[in-house]
């Protein structure tokens, strides 16, 4: 995928993208300061270490709290609002340098509020500062802005402060952030978490999934969790805020804790799919793998067959389901290539060629297809199979419910690797039932059915299932309402 250069100004001409300013809908800011009152009644300070415009905090204003804001940009801030322009991360390096020598940094503060940065490791703030950064966060890793603003907040606040953001969700599921997750988890208590709406920044040209978490410090302050699934519009989330459609569950409900897992936070999951992650994991099963990263594909793959391009490669079957045509043709020396090339990368090199099951890798939708014999394959996820188990599989890899577990619990984010494939739950199902979904999986890859032919199959696959697994209405109904309407759900 090519990167170009993107800008999104504000109407002052300021580029989102490298500052990371969006501003906070009113009716969130208004949420989250009566939410953190009614947590504390007595709190009578605030800071919110990237201020814009004061949206998060004028609401503690109106309520009569003092308030102190920083940000590296002076926008056009209420005065009762005590400005400092300084980048806060400097400020918290300073603090943690001092509490070595001395205590923990514990500021003064009973709330803090946030609507971080929303930029990832390549702004020019992390570039330019990589080294430096690397050393201060070194628990958690240097991937984004608002993961940053995340721990620094948390080792900033006395025990019982209370933390209030709204910010980008990748941080719930994805990997890269199991450690940020840890550091939540061992020194905090968490009181509410809402999946906010996609579209709740979209006239800010932001086309973003966020969330909505209230922390206090201090894992003894820990009662039931406020946590509520992603309503599908901005009308629907605040409708929800203000009307409280929550639910309230135990700590240990809102984390996978299995050994196999990384503490993803998981929202409004019915004990039946949870329970499933009891049940051996794919991985255990079957190899799991990527292959080969050509690091040029203009010149090692062909769109189409031609001498010396022959060898069919798989790298993303998108939409498709059960069958997919090779997205390219392999130049035919790759092995030789290999060798004298250094950004050539063959994986797993002894299963080449073998048949099996190849994964959607990009992109909201989850999708498996057979793979042939005699085929490569990209660094999408690719799981290697026997004939016995190839065709059960893939109907089941297709069904809605490992769509539903893949996107809800197992990665939100758009990018899905062999690691996250390979923890999918594998239920005991019956002889008969694998036998009936083989054959479906079989006749749909033989009719090379279309993405849209392919919802047929899935049905069928689908009612097996419900059937084997005996779940309730409300569970499949769950299920499907996420599956209807998954880019705005997931």
């Amino acid at each position: 995928m090519g990167r170009h250069f993107k800008k999104i100004e504000t109407k002052a001409g300021i580029d989102r993208r490298e500052t990371g300013y969006y501003s906070t809908p009113d009716f969130v800011a208004e949420f989250i300061a009566k939410a953190l009152i009614e947590l504390n009644p007595q709190g009578r300070t605030a800071l919110d270490p990237c201020v814009g415009r004061g949206e998060m905090v004028i609401p503690l204003l109106n309520q009569g709290l003092s308030v102190d804001g920083m940000d590296i940009l002076p926008f056009d801030l209420p005065t009762s609002i005590n400005f400092t322009q300084t980048d806060f991360l400097q400020y918290y390096q300073q603090k943690k340098l001092l509490s070595i020598l001395n205590n923990p940094i514990d500021l003064h503060y009973d709330f803090y509020l946030a609507n971080p940065p929303y930029n990832c490791h390549e702004v020019a703030y992390i570039r330019e500062n990589k080294t430096r950064l690397s050393r201060l966060f070194w628990d958690i890793g240097v991937h984004n802005m608002y993961a940053l603003f995340m721990a620094a907040l948390i080792d900033c606040a006395k025990s019982g402060a209370l933390i209030g953001f709204i910010t980008l969700d990748s941080f719930l599921t994805a990997k890269a952030h199991q450690n940020l997750r840890h550091k939540i988890l061992q020194n905090c208590a968490v009181h509410y978490l809402l999946l906010c709406s996609n579209d709740l920044f979209l006239d800010q040209g932001a086309d973003v999934r966020t969330c909505l978490m209230i922390l206090q410090k201090g894992t003894h302050y820990q009662g039931v969790v406020k946590v509520a699934n992603r309503p599908l519009t901005q009308p629907d989330f605040q409708r929800m805020l203000i009307q409280k459609k929550w639910t309230e569950l135990p700590r240990e409900k809102i984390t996978l804790p299995g050994e196999a897992d990384h503490s993803e936070f998981i929202i409004d999951i019915p004990d039946e799919i949870r329970n499933l992650f009891q049940s051996p994991r794919l991985g255990n099963r079957f190899r799991c793998v990527t292959g080969i990263s050509t690091g040029s594909d203009r010149t090692y793959l062909s769109k189409h067959p031609r001498p010396g391009f022959t060898i069919p490669f798989y790298k993303n079957p998108g939409s498709c389901r059960f069958f997919t045509k090779p997205n390219a043709y392999l130049v035919d020396n790759f092995l030789s290539v290999a060798e004298t090339i250094p950004n050539f990368t063959i994986r797993n090199k002894s299963l080449l060629y073998q048949p099996g099951i190849t994964c959607s890798s990009m992109g909201v939708t989850f999708s498996a297809c057979y793979l042939p014999a005699n085929s490569t394959y990209g660094v999408n996820a690719n799981i290697i199979t026997s004939d016995s188990d190839t065709w059960w599989l893939l109907a089941y890899l297709n069904s809605h419910l490992v769509t539903f577990i893949v996107r809800s619990l197992l990665n939100r984010s758009n990018m899905i690797t062999s690691g996250y494939i390979s923890r999918i739950p594998i239920p005991k199902l019956s002889p008969i039932a694998l036998t009936q979904m083989s054959a479906i999986a079989r006749e749909a890859y033989l009719n090379q059915v279309s993405p849209k032919a392919a919802s047929q199959y899935v049905e069928q696959i689908n009612q097996i299932i419900w059937k084997e697994l005996d779940f309730t209405e409300e569970t499949i109904a769950k299920i499907h309402n996420f599956c209807q309407n998954l880019i705005r759900a997931t």
